[in-house]
């Protein structure tokens, strides 16, 4: 195990920001801070019932910030290129945790979670997510992005990716590209994918089950950027940026 520096946050403002993240699921506690001087690339990141927000920072540390109320229990912490950010608390318990963790903007991520929801925020390596019944929130990011998830919506804003590859069985997926990205992919099973994209013109290739894809934007044969729709019985729109 990688032996962290630990400090305890007991400010005015780490309790207020403590009393208002938790509400009134139990008594929240002091919040925990663990810095690492090592970041693996890439990072392996699993969650599990709680709520996880990686930052892309310009430190050259690993910075882990726990926050929690009622008796959350868990394990956490960097072992080898693995950061755990565990959790105790049942779906429907009397606990929260939320984990805010600061990591260089060009480190690679793989990132994977039960039901606890996932920001992040300001990647420019390559992001991978994989969800269970969480929300993936992934905002003003660069890299490559490989998202999928089972039950969980995804919002995207701020997209710059050059490559993308979106799927959901049930949830939904709302991204808003920032550039032209040369290769997307969007694949649903029940859900809805509505993805809003640059000017073109895009090569498009659809499978398509009982579902439908509504498209706006300019589709040419032989275009550089390519986007390849599937969905069995959901529905893909792809529309054109404002």
């Amino acid at each position: 195990m990688i032996r962290p520096v630990v400090r305890t946050l007991t400010t005015a403002a780490a309790s207020l920001a403590l009393a208002l993240v938790m509400g009134c699921s139990g008594d929240p506690q002091e919040a925990e801070e663990r810095v690492f001087d090592t970041v693996p690339e890439p990072l392996i990141v699993e969650g599990d019932n709680a709520e996880v927000d990686l930052v892309a920072s310009e430190g050259e540390r690993l910075r882990v910030s726990r926050e929690e109320s009622g008796q959350a229990g868990g394990e956490w912490g960097l072992e080898g290129d693995t950061l755990t950010l565990g959790s105790d608390c049942a779906v429907f318990s009397d606990c929260d945790v939320r984990y805010e963790v600061a990591i260089p903007a060009e480190t690679p991520l793989s990132v994977s979670t039960d039901n606890g929801p996932v920001t992040l925020t300001g990647f420019a390596a390559m992001v991978e997510v994989t969800s269970g019944n969480g929300t993936v929130r992934v905002s003003d990011s660069s890299g490559a992005l490989n998202l999928s998830s089972v039950n969980g919506d995804m919002e995207l804003d701020g997209i710059g990716s050059d490559t993308a590859s979106l799927a959901t069985d049930n949830g939904t997926i709302d991204a808003a590209f920032t550039t032209r990205p040369s290769e997307v992919e969007v694949s649903t099973n029940n859900g809805t994918a509505t993805l809003a994209l640059p000017d073109g013109p895009y090569a498009l290739f659809e499978t398509v089950g009982n579902g439908e894809i509504d498209t706006e934007i300019d589709t040419v044969d032989r275009a550089e950027s390519t986007i390849t729709a599937r969905t069995d019985n959901g529905t893909i729109r792809l529309l054109p940026q404002d």
